[in-house]
């Protein structure tokens, strides 16, 4: 009667007398400090009532989840922490995840004819007539507290976890974070923090904010994502993984949070959160459990906001041996023998996020011991090696790339790596480096190994210095790895097999997709090189100025694998799919 009776005399709520204050005050005396902190903060947040309470910490989501249970006269849900609640999955289908994330509901249960779902806000019970129009069912509200209803919209909408790490919401427990290192040039776009993952996020709408982007990292990181998108629309948005390569789509925050959801990336990456205009770069440093991460982060301003884009450096998924690279055996023969030369350049090609910098660090790796003094100049520097002199470029100041080279070669260097030869004098400058008693290593754009030279000659650099520096040269691309838990042999036919080169008789895989694949058939990727030693033949042919054709003939008659015949190998020996190889090597 108690409940009917607050029902029947609640007053609507006005600035200094919200309900819920005045259902709290009823059960326990409020303090007065707290309580003129809140009115303090009414109009300045965007925040709900209900979430500046628990913030200024008058009362807990669970109280607040009662108070309202009881003067409404609706059922309280309130499952243990740890236990998943009795919910089917396939229920997240009748209600939008949109509408859910909006309004902070999630249903509970089914029967045909009545809707059960989980409400946090009263004004939540206004939906009714929406949900009717949508389901055709009657809804029956339940309240519960804030971080109930926000695990049940991952467990139902996200794929995630009940027994994820779950907020504590008796008292604000700030965010707190490791500090590692401070800068002395304010401009670096380097990560001075160390963001942990499995600590709790406040309450409230910060805690919202901080617990969706926290989510972000942790699905990431379990799909073994390279990039994440977070991209604007007109009226939506889009949040994707690039995961193997290829982009897929992930649960997006409601529309009026993605400005707090990038304003937080830009606060953690330490960006000018006011500056809209220009694109930043920064980086974030992360940890989950024992697993340390890095994040280079980039924006960029749309038509619509903007755009935000990460790339997640995980430095323990560096191969640290060479033979893991996935070379065959005369290819890592041919590279371990260049690198072992006391002079020379060797370039590494292939489109941005081929694996590259994998192939450097490894070599670099390989080489680095007491008796070798290692220099680079990277930008930006993805992963720091003990026992490498690292330089991050800073063109602001007039630390190029050029600059950087100059000063290593009165640093006595053995071996330099330049992270990207990009205009003449840098290509100069390394020219002259791997003609005076140096090991010099870089990289460029270019579709395959051999066209390296006419890119260098086109800078202007000499035939002559090419054919008495060039030591080898690689080109390498990434492909999907089948996954070994659904893949199945099948034997090509007549046609394809004549074009292909694989006899009939030779099984080949085809990707079928599975949970532990998340239905895409591939789990992982593998590199697939095209590595050209060169020899005194090659050297003759440069300096002469013959076509890059002429050489590829050579290369091919001396041994030397393409990339679509390297692709082609991965396909016999199960590693691969033929559409995987075919999609990267058009000219097999």
């Amino acid at each position: 009667m108690k409940a009917a009776k607050n029902m029947s005399t609640a007053t609507l709520p006005s600035n200094r007398n919200p309900l819920i204050i005045q259902l709290l005050d009823r059960i326990e005396s409020l303090d007065p400090e707290r309580l003129e902190e809140l009115w303090q903060s009414v109009g300045k947040s965007e925040a709900t009532i209900e979430e500046q309470i628990i913030r200024c910490g008058l009362a807990n989501e669970t109280q607040i989840a009662s108070c309202y249970s009881e003067h409404y006269l609706v059922p309280l849900f309130d499952p243990p922490i740890n236990t998943p609640p009795p919910i089917d999955p396939s229920i997240a289908s009748i209600l939008p995840n949109r509408l859910c994330r909006d309004h902070l509901i999630a249903p509970l249960n089914d029967d045909g004819n009545v809707l059960e779902v989980a409400v946090f806000s009263p004004d939540s019970l206004l939906l009714a007539d929406e949900v009717k129009l949508l389901t055709g069912r009657q809804m029956r509200p339940m309240f519960a507290p804030l971080s109930v209803i926000e695990r049940l919209l991952n467990l139902l909408y996200e794929e995630g976890g009940w027994n994820a790490s779950l907020p504590t919401t008796s008292s604000p427990s700030f965010e707190e974070v490791e500090e590692i290192e401070e800068l002395d040039d304010e401009e670096a776009a380097e990560a001075t923090e160390i963001i942990h993952l499995d600590q709790a996020p406040p309450p409230g709408r910060d805690g919202r904010i901080i617990r969706y982007v926290n989510g972000i990292f942790e699905q990431a990181l379990s799909y073994g994502a390279s990039d994440i998108h977070i991209e604007p629309y007109e009226d939506a948005c889009r949040v994707r993984l690039r995961v193997d390569g290829i982009l897929s789509e992930i649960s997006p925050p409601p529309t009026s949070l993605l400005s707090s959801v990038i304003s937080r990336l830009k606060v953690l990456s330490k960006m000018d959160i006011a500056e809209r205009r220009l694109p930043q770069d920064g980086a974030i440093a992360l940890r989950s459990g024992e697993k340390r991460v890095d994040m280079r982060v980039n924006t960029c301003p749309t038509v619509y906001g903007e755009k935000v884009v990460m790339r997640v450096l995980d430095k323990n998924a560096l191969p640290h041996d060479l033979t893991k690279l996935g070379l065959d055996r005369r290819q890592h023969k041919d590279l371990v023998e260049a690198i072992q030369s006391s002079h020379g350049l060797m370039l590494v090609t292939g489109p941005t996020g081929s694996g590259k910098s994998t192939t450097l660090y490894s070599c670099l790796n390989a080489l680095n011991d007491s008796e070798t003094n290692i220099c680079t100049v990277e930008d930006p520097v993805e992963f720091k090696f003990e026992g490498i002199n690292q330089v991050q470029t800073r063109s602001k100041v007039g630390l190029t790339f050029a600059s950087a080279l100059r000063a290593f070669l009165r640093q006595d260097p053995d071996v330099i790596m330049v992270g990207e030869v990009r205009d003449t004098e840098t290509a100069e400058i390394c020219m002259r480096a791997a003609l005076t008693g140096h090991f010099v290593f870089s990289t460029l754009h270019t579709n395959d190994a051999l066209s390296s030279v006419t890119r260098l000659q086109d800078m202007g650099i000499e035939p002559f210095l090419l054919a008495n520096t060039l030591r080898l040269l690689v080109a390498q691309r990434l492909i999907r790895r089948l996954c070994d838990e659904c893949k199945i042999p099948y034997h090509l036919d007549q046609e394809t097999s004549k074009r292909y080169h694989i006899p009939r008789d030779v099984p080949v895989f085809r990707a079928v997709g599975c949970e532990r694949c998340r239905q895409t058939g591939y789990r992982g990727r593998v590199a697939v090189f095209e590595v050209i030693r060169i020899n005194q033949q090659l050297k003759d042919m440069i300096q002469s100025g013959e076509s890059v054709g002429n050489m590829k003939r050579l290369a091919a008659k001396s041994g030397m694998k393409s990339l679509a015949q390297s692709a082609l190998v991965k396909v016999v020996d199960g590693m691969t799919s033929l559409e995987e190889a075919i999609g990267l090597c058009s000219d097999p």
